[in-house]
């Protein structure tokens, strides 16, 4: 899809939404999965007078692939919401405590990596074990840390022992 497509779809939606908005062309981004389009209320593009914007939007995400579009909101900056999208599927998906190992490469520190994830799940040794059993098998399991910020330092460190896995999103298993 490209950006005159995407437009189509987005200049449609948001006269679906009121007929009181249009795109700001100026600000339109595109990123590597999708594009970026930003709508205020037509007195405010003609006016520039803060008193006539709409607060609460943000950017309308169109992916490249399917064409689909996501409503955003004013909470974040475009960025996280593209970097969500991208990792995710959705732009409004969270990094969140549960990690995922699925897998090992040559030379994985298989002791170091037990005693991390019983150190930081909070179960036990034999829990712990089977976590990495079942990755030296390339099986998934998952476990959950005591916050989403010690989740991404566990999952660094996982890496780090040689073993594939990652921190989920909230729309991942």
């Amino acid at each position: 899809m490209n950006k005159i497509e995407a437009k189509e779809i987005v200049t449609r939606k948001i006269v679906e939404k009121s007929e009181n908005f249009s795109l700001m062309n100026e600000l339109t981004q595109e990123f590597p999965t999708c594009f970026a389009f930003y709508y205020q209320s037509k007195d405010f593009i003609k006016s520039r007078y803060f008193g006539d914007m709409s607060v609460g939007f943000g950017p309308l995400l169109v992916c490249k692939k399917t064409g689909t579009v996501f409503e955003t909101g004013s909470a974040y900056s475009t960025e996280q919401y593209v970097e969500a999208f991208e990792s995710c599927g959705d732009p409004l998906g969270e990094l969140t405590k549960k990690i995922s190992v699925y897998g090992w490469h040559k030379g994985a520190n298989k002791v170091a990596a037990v005693k991390l994830i019983k150190a930081k799940s909070g179960l036990n040794m034999r829990d712990s074990k089977n976590i990495i059993d079942k990755a030296l098998k390339n099986e998934e399991s998952c476990f959950f840390t005591e916050n989403v910020k010690e989740s991404k330092l566990v999952s660094d460190e996982l890496i780090k022992y040689g073993f594939k896995c990652k921190q989920l999103w909230s729309n991942q298993c």
